[in-house]
């Protein structure tokens, strides 16, 4: 059994060409990602001594995603993914190099960052959700965990080097390098996208749009999704969990500098320690293939909770490491079998609208928790944030044990039949 999952991963890539372009896209962008993700945290925090600054700057990422990313969703369903995939390539790849540029010709304020967070929010999640919709009609259903795990997998890998490379290279070189390699990561991802090759199964693609058919399509989805209550219940847990999550990403920059007294190099080697969190788990589920996901996404809130609880009780730098790579494993096995489950009951004619849904759920308490955990932060410290945080995620672990139907749901369960 073992060596047919470990082997998934192979076959996949060998016999499925689409998928292996879509893949090389991904782990080239993945990798951009990590550059830009540690040089703008480490570059505002460095800039302005401010945990809630960073967190403002962070809100800007994800706003825009609430306010728009519904009607983006109809725009998945109703036009050709791989086109909508290679323009918001583009477009990121255009924003980072004036980013770049900026930085080169010491042009770059503050208040410049949230101007581009917008356009590359935008373009981010038009790709994603266009992604994680394209997927199942690239691969076959029983291939979909496989998939899921591998992306998954070379996130975190690239994810690792990015981190590891852009703390080097910020420390050694500045921010514009990093950044310009980001930006010339999203070409080569552009041109991986060109040679995907799929055959168009929705039947209202070039329908039209029109104001009210939009509206209309939006409410299509909501309604839809609204019948579904084990996903509406995931959803929520999502919410709350997101909220806990937010001081992973708002406050290692603080954490490192204020209570270690590290550098860029140690928050790379940090944000390291999480992403091999991620690609162990992303490893682990593909080795197990889970099928009661239900449960499975109970271990990984609980794992999550401990990681959280380590890093708020750490007397050093490698006891928050590893604090931080707990978290990572656990995000992982409550992630990629939830994904995949989304993925098989969502209808592939509305997917882009309920994805987009979700993912809007699950961002939505985010813009207001960055600002909110910088401010805290800034009054009680990084640590008490992540004890807090620890709560949360144990308070979401409780919402879930409590539905049984939701606990013993399974890939393999009649219910699902709607892909």
């Amino acid at each position: 059994m073992k060596k047919n999952v470990t082997t998934n991963y192979i076959k996949l890539l060998y016999n499925n060409s689409n998928f292996k372009n879509l893949w090389l896209s991904r782990v080239i962008s993945y990798f951009g990602d990590a550059l830009y993700n540690i040089t703008i945290s480490w570059y505002i925090f460095s800039t302005t001594g401010s945990a809630f600054k960073v967190g403002l700057v962070l809100i800007a990422k994800f706003l825009p995603q609430v306010i728009v990313g519904m009607f983006l969703g109809v725009l998945i369903d109703k036009y050709n993914k791989k086109s909508l995939m290679q323009l918001s390539d583009i477009t990121q790849a255009i924003v980072t190099l004036i980013f770049a540029i900026l930085i080169a010709a010491h042009a770059f304020t503050y208040s410049y960052i949230f101007i581009i967070n917008i356009f590359l929010s935008l373009a981010g999640v038009l790709f994603g959700t266009s992604q994680s919709s394209l997927l199942p009609e690239l691969v076959q259903k029983d291939e979909l965990i496989s998939a899921n795990s591998l992306l998954s997998i070379s996130q975190q890998t690239a994810n690792l080097t990015g981190s590891i490379i852009g703390g080097v290279i910020v420390s050694l070189l500045g921010e514009f390098f990093s950044i310009f390699i980001d930006s010339m990561t999203f070409f080569l991802s552009f041109i991986c996208i060109y040679f995907i090759h799929y055959k168009i199964s929705t039947s209202n693609i070039n329908e039209g749009i029109t104001l009210k058919g939009m509206f209309m399509d939006v409410g299509e989805g909501i309604y839809w999704l609204k019948n579904q209550i084990e996903l509406v219940l995931l959803i929520v847990i999502g919410m709350i969990s997101n909220i806990a999550l937010g001081v992973t990403n708002v406050l290692p920059s603080m954490l490192i500098k204020v209570n270690f007294k590290g550098n860029s190099s140690a928050l790379g080697i940090f944000e390291l320690s999480i992403g091999l969190g991620l690609l162990i788990g992303g490893l682990f589920i593909g080795l197990i293939s889970p099928k009661r996901v239900g449960k499975m996404f109970l271990i990984g809130l609980a794992v999550e909770s401990i990681g959280m609880l380590g890093i708020f009780i750490s007397p050093n730098f490698a006891a928050a490491c590893t604090g931080n790579f707990v978290i990572g494993f656990g995000v992982t096995i409550f992630n990629i079998p939830m994904s995949t489950l989304f993925q098989i009951m969502i209808p592939a004619n509305i997917r882009g609208r309920v994805n987009s849904i979700s993912s809007i759920a699950f961002s939505i308490s985010i813009p207001i928790t960055y600002g909110a955990i910088g401010a805290i932060a800034d009054v009680i410290g990084a640590k008490v944030c992540f004890a807090i945080a620890s709560l949360l995620t144990a308070m979401c672990l409780c919402i879930g044990a409590s539905n049984k139907k939701l606990v013993k749901s399974s890939l393999n369960s009649s219910t699902y039949t709607n892909a």
